[in-house]
């Protein structure tokens, strides 16, 4: 068996991005996101800004010193899949 990480196609790749960015993948599929983006310029691109733009929500929640479950929610609230919204 080859110890190369799996290949990813970009739909892949982005589905794992923000559990890459928190550091919750395993050590495999954390080698295969990162083989991706280093192959792939359009998903660096959007790893770039994500990464950038959740870098700026957590500065903005400290400057405001928000409670830990309020900036929890809503992060949750903004990495949501739009399919999962509620409707309501």
């Amino acid at each position: 068996m080859s110890d190369a990480p799996r290949r990813l196609d970009c739909r892949e790749a982005a589905d794992r991005l923000y559990e890459y960015l928190d550091g919750e993948l395993t050590p495999a599929d954390e080698a295969a996101v990162r083989t991706h983006l280093a192959d792939c310029a359009g998903c660096f691109s959007l790893f770039g800004f994500e990464s950038a733009y959740l870098r700026f929500l957590e500065a903005r929640a400290r400057a405001r010193n928000a409670p830990p479950a309020l900036k929890r929610r809503i992060l949750d609230q903004l990495l949501l899949d739009p399919g999962d919204a509620d409707p309501a």
